[in-house]
């Protein structure tokens, strides 16, 4: 009856002078560096980022919020870690497979005081109707699919009508009172467009 309180006892003095398993974090003198594997933070890459909103519409915690503002013309996508389960969806699923990735980066523990340090953010131009006002999309994205489409992007009037800002700086022309055959190579929406083609082909 002994014998098992004596092994315990010998187990606890053994492990109180034997040096600890864990790190002492985070005052380690070297910081844990996590396997190449490991599926940390989500990080926006600006560059490679279109600003579609893909990311957003499979995250299944709806960690990833769009904000669209039209009077700036301004996207702005922004993660919140703390409702984030690192699954993955968003790298998955992005259409540039580079404007969102999944890095090494473990560490999620941040004071109330600094919410910030809980996000990121980037902010994306936005593609606005010249009639309506509605959003077409990101400026970024329409470059994405015209290098993706090459030759055959001049199919697209909406593609044309922003394929011309490389080369010159177009200032908006306003829309007279009605919508004309001249328009036809104006950034429009699809109902606005729609009202164009319709108009040119019936009268």
């Amino acid at each position: 009856m002994f014998l098992p309180k004596l092994r315990e006892l010998k187990e606890a003095l053994t492990s109180f002078f034997s040096k600890p398993y864990t790190s002492k974090y985070p005052f380690t003198k070297e910081p844990y560096e996590p396997i190449k594997e490991f599926k940390g933070k989500p990080k926006f890459d600006e560059e490679n980022c279109v600003g579609c909103g893909t990311c957003a519409q499979v995250c299944p915690a709806e960690a990833i919020e769009i904000i669209d503002s039209v009077e700036k013309k301004l996207r702005i996508l922004k993660i919140n870690y703390s409702h984030c389960i690192y699954c993955g969806q968003c790298e998955e699923h992005c259409i540039t497979e580079k404007g969102i990735k999944l890095s090494n980066d473990y560490i999620t523990a941040v004071f109330s005081s600094d919410k910030d340090a809980d996000t990121m953010q980037i902010d994306k131009e936005l593609l606005i109707c010249q009639n309506c006002g509605s959003i077409i999309g990101c400026a970024d994205h329409l470059d994405w699919i015209i290098d993706r489409l090459g030759p055959k992007a001049y199919g697209n009037p909406n593609l044309i009508a922003h394929l011309q800002k490389r080369f010159a700086d177009i200032p908006e022309s306003k829309i007279k009172d009605k919508l004309r055959r001249e328009d036809y190579y104006k950034l429009f929406c699809p109902k606005c467009r729609h009202q164009i083609v319709i108009k040119d082909v019936f009268g």
